[in-house]
């Protein structure tokens, strides 16, 4: 007897490739996520200024700038705790979104902290 194939929803996308600025959209996306759990890891959070980090004690502004606030104050042994951390998926062992959130993780600190985010673009009138 022959094997019956489900057939496919008309919902499904089977479009697999994505423009480059979908992908960069991932790739920033992944950048600031890592961001954040390395300000998590290094638990920056218990000298930030913004009430809502102290209160949900997790970082919750802007990474990027905390990030680079407090880095200055951590030696290398912490930044490598933290970095394995990270990897782990910080402290609520977060599991990565992913492949290029699982790529960045395991990337070297430097890349992330100084990664250049693409600005937003504005919509063009036509």
């Amino acid at each position: 007897m022959p094997i019956r194939h489900k057939a496919s929803s008309p919902n499904q996308n089977f479009l697999k490739r994505r423009s480059f600025m979908e992908g960069r959209a991932l790739i920033d996306a992944a950048h600031l996520v890592t961001q954040r759990l390395y300000c998590d890891a290094l638990r920056f959070w218990r000298r930030c200024s913004r009430p809502d980090c102290k209160r949900h004690r997790r970082c919750c502004g802007a990474p990027t700038k905390c990030l680079m606030r407090g880095l200055m104050f951590e030696p290398p042994s912490r930044r490598l705790r933290a970095r394995q951390k990270v990897i782990a998926g910080g402290p609520g062992r977060i599991a990565p979104a992913s492949h290029i959130e699982w790529v960045i993780r395991r990337a070297d600190f430097v890349s992330v902290a100084s990664w250049k985010f693409t600005p937003k673009e504005e919509p063009q009138d036509l």
